[in-house]
């Protein structure tokens, strides 16, 4: 049975919803995954996209033109932008250009999904590029169908379609369209494996794409799972900007991996976030001794205290970290409550027992130059840094901590302990203060 656009339509499942935003660049994959998305949803909710790199002079422009009268003949509304490349830019380069184009249009025409045509051969290539570069699991996982990148969702619904399926059904429809020379440019490692390495494989065993695609699945069902319960422990163990590593420490060697690559990418510019760490920098993470520092992508430097792995703007430590705070506030989610007494002191780290009418002249904030302490009990004033290392606190923690004051003088600071406070007695009227919110100053 002959491919058709109608046959073809029928297996075009899953669509999000909203307005489906199209890539379309004038090539038999793209064309035919316009004609197919105008059968299976209509022009009502289709608009496309094309990008126009003028790197080819006028077959360029012949590409535009071409997607204009496309457009035009199937009422599909078209956004073109044109973006300028140096002559020698890189795949990667231009790719990362065109998906820069692609999100200013998704946002402005607030579309639902940007659909990309990448069919089943793009997809045993990309596996196979990512293997010669050495990926794990992750790379070896391909493209998905549903996912998400520099803020848009992304649909692939053509990754089970062969390129034979796609340029036969636009041969059967009568429908032309654009060849790309820079398809068969050797420099591009993409067009290497198309062109030799590819077919190559499917001489030695035909089928070789399909199942390279297959295993890709098989592989991405995994990574699924993995995703999962990495998204598991960094919900339990994890903050924006630290990883606990006791619990992190104890994790399998796969997990712990991806548990230390996901918490990096949480906090990596969004321009990276889809990208991951490299073995190498992997490595060097599971390595590094404490109180060592490490230089990472995305302008981060990465700590290791005595507790907790920190996540520091570029900048930070040359050696040493610095205990002043990064922001002169109160952490979002921590409160000092006053409460009704409960008839005992409390351990001064989170609860503190204190006579009602004690209090005056206090204020509630983070570190600040010249703070001290005198501990409950010691008798003895302490500088605050110093006061904050001798209690085990990891040091970029420490100007985190919210503390109630007198002026320079510290009297609770929160999770870590008290100052000199009344002492507490059971024969008058007292008030329990207590620290809440997520502390991680305090794990151990």
């Amino acid at each position: 049975m002959s491919t058709s656009l109608e046959r073809l339509a029928l297996s075009l499942t899953g669509a999000p919803e909203g307005l489906l935003l199209a890539g379309l660049s004038g090539g038999a994959d793209s064309v035919a995954l316009l004609r197919l998305l105008h059968l299976r949803c209509g022009p009502g909710r289709l608009r496309a996209v094309h990008v126009n790199h003028g790197l080819r002079g006028a077959a360029s422009d012949g590409d535009e033109a071409f997607c204009r009268a496309l457009c035009g003949q199937l009422g599909v509304p078209l956004d073109v932008v044109r973006v300028t490349l140096p002559a020698d830019c890189s795949e990667g380069e231009a790719r990362e250009q065109r998906y820069a184009a692609f999100a200013r249009v998704y946002r402005e025409r607030q579309a639902g999904a940007l659909v990309l045509a990448h069919h089943l051969e793009d997809q045993a290539e990309t596996v196979l590029m990512h293997l010669l570069r050495g990926s794990g699991s992750r790379g070896l996982a391909g493209m998905a169908e549903h996912s998400r990148a520099a803020g848009m969702y992304i649909w692939r619904p053509l990754l089970r379609v062969s390129r034979r399926e796609l340029r036969d059904a636009l041969t059967g429809a009568g429908q032309p369209w654009r060849e790309d020379a820079s398809n068969l440019d050797p420099r591009f490692l993409r067009n290497r494996v198309r062109q030799e390495l590819l077919p190559a494989m499917e001489r030695i065993s035909p089928g070789a794409g399909r199942r390279i695609a297959t295993a890709a699945d098989l592989m991405a069902l995994d990574e699924a799972y993995w995703t999962r319960e990495t998204g598991r422990f960094l919900g339990e163990h994890a903050g924006g900007d630290w990883l606990h590593i006791a619990p992190w420490e104890a994790l399998h060697p796969a997990l712990r991996q991806r548990a230390v690559r996901a918490w990096w990418a949480q906090a990596a510019p969004v321009n990276l976030q889809e990208k991951s760490l490299s073995a190498r920098q992997t490595e060097e993470i599971l390595a590094l001794p404490e109180n060592g520092w490490l230089n990472l992508p995305g302008g981060l430097r990465l700590y290791r205290g005595r507790h907790c792995l920190h996540l520091l703007p570029e900048g930070s430590g040359g050696g040493q970290a610095s205990e002043a705070p990064a922001e002169n506030r109160i952490p979002e989610g921590i409160r000092l409550t006053r409460n009704p007494s409960m008839g005992e002191p409390g351990d001064g780290a989170l609860a503190q027992e204190v006579p009602a009418d004690w209090g005056q002249d206090l204020t509630l904030r983070v570190m600040a130059p010249g703070d001290w302490i005198r501990p409950f009990g010691s008798g003895h004033r302490r500088e605050l840094g110093e006061y904050l290392r001798e209690r085990d606190i990891d040091l970029p923690f420490r100007g985190r901590i919210p503390l109630l004051c007198r002026g320079r003088e510290v009297l609770l600071a929160a999770g870590v302990g008290a100052g000199d406070v009344p002492p507490y007695s059971p024969d008058r009227a007292n008030v329990r203060l207590t620290w809440q919110g997520a502390m991680p100053w305090r794990l151990r």
